[in-house]
């Protein structure tokens, strides 16, 4: 019988998701939307988190905060950077030319750090588009999210944006908990009003844990800040 030992490594972070291990590389890239994905694409060591594994990064950081996750110099949030989600959000003027698509939120995977500069086909109608979790649209890899499912007061596990960005309901719900069990609460979803605009306008999701004490959830135009930040999952 042969007994190993693992070794303990200085730049991971591990958690459990759902009873399966996770380890994050830290700290996590940092730097422009395009910037940190782009570093991350490259690193053939890990993917990109996404969906609940962000969320579980955001839980890490805010609620468990022991050991790695205490060490601010290592995981970078929420003191030092706000968290970037690897998609772009296409906001759909609310008027009639734009039919069933009228004031709804296109989402689209971005991985490798396109950001507000990706080509992004607005489609005619949502015929082929199945229902999912959360009232969402899927049709292939993109999310479409109702003007009505997402243009909500508050980012709580019933608004179609972090259900999009979280992987689900599921992983809504374990956002807006973890909002709450760090004590931050959470404000509205700051985003583009489709009232207010004439054309379809791209944004990129980003997860605010420190400006005010509260965690916000932002349709930002901050893409080419430095002051952002994007986890890695090691293989």
């Amino acid at each position: 019988m042969q007994i190993t030992y693992p070794i303990k490594e200085e730049d991971v972070a591990e958690l459990l998701i759902d009873g399966n291990t996770v380890k994050y590389k830290i700290p996590p890239a940092i730097g422009t939307h395009q910037e940190v994905f782009q570093e991350l694409s490259a690193d053939k060591s890990v993917k990109t988190a996404q969906g609940k594994k962000i969320v579980a990064y955001a839980n890490g950081a805010l609620v468990y905060r022991k050991n790695e996750w205490a060490d601010q110099e290592k995981i970078r949030f929420p003191s030092h950077n706000y968290l970037r989600f690897p998609a772009v959000l296409t906001v759909i003027p609310k008027k009639r030319k734009f039919g069933d698509l009228e004031g709804g939120m296109l989402v689209d995977p971005d991985l490798i750090g396109e950001g507000i500069e990706k080509q992004v086909s607005i489609p005619e109608d949502l015929s082929g588009w199945k229902v999912s979790d959360g009232g969402i649209l899927i049709n292939d890899n993109r999310i479409f999210l109702p003007y009505n499912n997402w243009y909500k007061d508050q980012w709580d596990e019933t608004n179609g944006v972090p259900i999009a960005l979280s992987g689900g309901i599921e992983g809504a719900e374990a956002l807006a908990r973890t909002a709450k069990d760090s004590g931050r609460n959470y404000k509205h979803l700051w985003k583009v009003n489709p009232s207010e605009i004439s054309s379809p306008e791209k944004r990129v999701p980003i997860l605010n844990g420190y400006s005010d004490g509260r965690l916000n959830l932002s349709c930002s135009n901050h893409g080419g800040n430095r002051d952002g930040c994007a986890s890695g999952v090691l293989y």
